[in-house]
């Protein structure tokens, strides 16, 4: 039986819950129903699978609510035990839900996922008790990031944060990080937030310091300067510095009468 997209909002429980669930219904039977929505599975994914491993007939109730998006969030909030990186990724799928939802209602065109509003984004983080930035963040990972990358975020083996990092890179170098498994995806994200190093800069000449042994006589001082300077090439703008700073030395003095 298919499941429902709302239902495929949330990751499924890892194969070892659901053989411990499966062997709990074959010997207990199923406690809860599986919940279905438009002759689809609306919420039970994991009971669906664990009665067909443990071959029980399972047992199905219609949903009867107005609001089976508000459902099933509740439902997989309560029972689940999600890390806020998952929650991240599904309070930004379920934006883009509502967004479309609502310029359906409204007769309006249906518009790219990335337009979201504030109040679309702040609804659908208040809903998964995240912030919008690490809704934000969720969102770019599930742009630009490979679907094994996502899928390593939704199963909460590794953060949203180092994600993006990682999906930043050229689609070659992101699974060449997924290839190294979460240790590869940290590796490669902590790589990627460590800030480049600057190209580096030509050193400044430094600056040669008129000697204190400078002559009484200024005028010959500065007539001698002035000569130098003249004779110097345009390029050898360390030399010139200096001639002018003599220069500036011998007027002072000879201003100065000394």
């Amino acid at each position: 039986m298919q499941s429902h997209e709302y239902a495929d909002l949330f990751p499924m429980m890892g194969e070892q819950d659901i053989t411990r669930l499966a062997d709990d219904i074959r010997k207990n039977g199923q406690a809860d129903p599986i919940i279905t929505h438009e002759g689809k599975i609306l919420d039970g994914r994991n009971r669906f699978k664990a009665c067909t491993m443990a071959e029980v007939t399972p047992t199905f109730s219609e949903f009867s609510g107005e609001d089976a998006l508000a459902f099933v969030i509740s439902h997989n909030l309560h029972r689940r035990h999600l890390t806020e990186s998952q929650r991240a990724m599904v309070a930004s799928k379920v934006a883009t839900i509502r967004l479309g939802d609502n310029q359906h209602n409204q007769g309006s065109p249906i518009g790219e996922p990335s337009k979201l509003s504030h109040k679309d984004r702040a609804t659908a983080a208040a809903e998964l008790n995240v912030g919008t930035s690490s809704l934000d963040r969720a969102r770019r990972v599930q742009r630009d990031g490979i679907p094994e990358l996502n899928d390593m975020v939704e199963t909460g083996e590794v953060s949203v944060s180092a994600a993006l990092e990682v999906s930043k890179l050229p689609e070659i170098e992101q699974r060449k990080a997924v290839s190294g498994g979460v240790s590869g995806v940290k590796e490669a994200a902590k790589a990627q937030a460590t800030p480049k190093p600057s190209p580096a800069q030509p050193a400044e000449p430094k600056s040669e310091k008129i000697p204190k042994w400078i002559p009484d006589d200024a005028d010959r001082l500065w007539l001698m300067a002035k000569q130098e300077l003249g004779k110097i090439l345009s390029s050898d703008k360390s030399r010139e510095r200096v001639l002018r700073e003599v220069i500036e030395y011998a007027q002072q003095r000879i201003e100065k009468n000394i």
